[in-house]
């Protein structure tokens, strides 16, 4: 048996234009990323390298072993060193700090500190759905 990929990073077409949307995450829809759209979708990856629908997103997946930018939301909460992020369900493929309440999916955790609208370096971690019930 040969080892095809190490890198963690994969090649999906996009759903629609996502050459400005590095740092954003996607999920699978019929084989292509979309990107999220609910706190409680669970994500395929964040895009690495957008494209249009030309071409083919570069994604990383939760195993990737570097550092990837990952965008904060429009209200992020206090996002610092260490910060547990999850997705937000307003900013469409968006994190924000986990509010520790709420249904919602752990992705990554922050490696600095930010602000709204902000890409931040991270460690994706494998998505952890956290039923608030």
């Amino acid at each position: 048996m040969s080892i095809r990929k190490t890198d963690q990073i994969i090649p999906l077409t996009p759903t629609a234009d996502h050459s400005a949307l590095d740092g954003y995450f996607v999920k699978n829809s019929s084989g292509s990323a979309a990107l999220i759209a609910a706190a409680t979708d669970i994500p395929v990856g964040v895009i690495v390298n957008g494209e249009d629908t030309d071409g083919k997103d570069s994604v990383a997946l939760p195993g990737f072993a570097g550092l990837v930018d990952v965008k904060l939301a429009a209200t992020p909460g206090t996002v610092n060193f260490g910060t547990t992020l999850v997705l937000d369900g307003t900013t469409l493929g968006a994190v924000k700090a986990d509010p520790g309440s709420t249904d919602r999916v752990q992705v990554a955790v922050a490696l600095e500190s930010g602000t709204a609208g902000e890409l931040i370096k991270a460690r994706l971690i494998e998505p952890v759905f956290i039923d608030a019930a």
